[in-house]
């Protein structure tokens, strides 16, 4: 082999690689953040603020999303509050006493005001953070990761994948018209390795999307649609104590979640019951009684569902099936038996529930092939 040939075979992993992490170089910005950091240092330097400088920073591609909302007005107003409070030299001590509290889920102003309050007390750290954090890089490895939760069969086409841009907002990261919106002062506390599993969690839902184009709307299937998406997603991230992410909303919200995360049984045993009053009274549309039970977009009866499916031995199944609620709960219920059949208690859904969702599911592919 000519010397020259064996260079480029040798270079031609390093160039792929480098292509690839260019590529996630344009899908991330710090711009909406380091806004805000620069309105904050221009209000402790006691500057005046006009609403020009305002509408910059709110006119950044990260904040573009987070506003694009009917609330736009009040959001603005919030966060110009919480900066004025957080950096105004004259409201130190009102600083100081948000500091101290400890806000509900529900007090959206405060949850932000004290979210800005905490990082302007980091200002300069934050501005390093920022610098010097390789996003891109990090968006690269949450990509490789969330190959593994995924089937060959889909990761074999395009994908398109999330944006990343950080904000300054509530303690949150949030979706939003395919972008991840991740508050600043709440990545300075995470680990460089947790928001790779946020990332491959969010990139999840971003392959599975692909996939599953048509989705039937019967409410059974869509909820059991919810449970599948959100409960392998949540094997990412949410390690053994998963309600511990939303104690960062509240001790309420967190209590509410592992109340729900614990009543999965119970959840789906109303799912059961609802079926057959469903059949026996059909409506069109979306059926209430069924959709109300959707707590937390599913993620606490899915993760215990997904959990159970693992522990038992089936992940590899049920990673083939991603796409497949019906078959997401054939596995839940073989799953169930291995565990009760070692003196376990888990609920087992209905035959006719298993068969309903498949008739549903091959209706759809069905129309889909003709």
């Amino acid at each position: 082999m000519k010397p020259y040939r064996l260079l480029i075979l040798l270079l031609l992993p390093f160039s792929i690689l480098s292509c690839r992490e260019e590529s996630f170089t344009d899908k991330y910005s710090s711009d909406s953040a380091v806004g805000i950091l620069g309105i904050g240092e221009d209000i402790r330097s006691e500057k005046d603020i006009d609403e020009e400088t305002w509408e910059r920073v709110f006119d950044t591609e990260g904040y573009r999303k987070y506003l694009a909302t009917s609330r736009r007005d009040v959001l603005c107003s919030m966060i110009k509050e919480a900066a004025f409070l957080a950096y105004s030299p004259d409201r130190s001590a009102e600083a100081d006493s948000v500091l101290l509290l400890t806000p509900d889920a529900n007090d959206f102003q405060t949850l932000m005001s004290q979210n800005i309050c905490k990082l302007a007390t980091r200002q300069d750290e934050a501005r390093r953070f920022v610098e010097e954090t390789d996003f891109p890089g990090l968006l690269s490895k949450a990509d490789r990761l969330v190959k593994r939760y995924l089937p060959k069969r889909a990761i074999s086409g395009d994908v398109t994948l999330n944006d990343l841009y950080l904000i300054c907002t509530i303690p949150d990261a949030s979706v939003r018209d395919h972008s991840v919106l991740l508050d600043l002062n709440l990545a300075m506390d995470m680990k460089e390795d947790e928001i790779v599993l946020l990332l491959a969690h969010e990139f999840f839902h971003n392959y599975r999307e692909t996939v599953l184009t048509d989705e039937p709307g019967d409410s059974f299937w869509k909820i059991f649609n919810c449970f599948e998406n959100e409960g392998i997603a949540d094997l990412i991230d949410k390690g053994e104590h998963p309600e511990a992410m939303y104690a960062r909303y509240g001790a309420s919200f967190e209590a509410l979640y592992l109340q729900e995360y614990r009543n999965a049984a119970s959840t789906l045993q109303k799912l059961d019951s609802l079926l057959s009053a469903y059949q026996a009274d059909p409506v069109k549309g979306e059926y209430g009684p069924v959709a109300d039970l959707l707590v937390f977009n599913g993620h606490p009866t899915g993760y215990y569902m997904t959990r159970l499916i693992c522990e038992e031995g089936l992940r590899k199944e049920l990673i083939e099936a991603f796409d497949s609620p019906a078959t997401f709960a054939e596995l839940y219920n073989e799953s169930a038996s291995r565990r009760n059949k070692r003196g376990g208690k888990e609920y087992l859904l209905s035959k006719d529930l298993v068969d309903y969702l498949h008739l549903v599911e091959d209706s759809t592919f069905d129309l889909r092939l003709k």
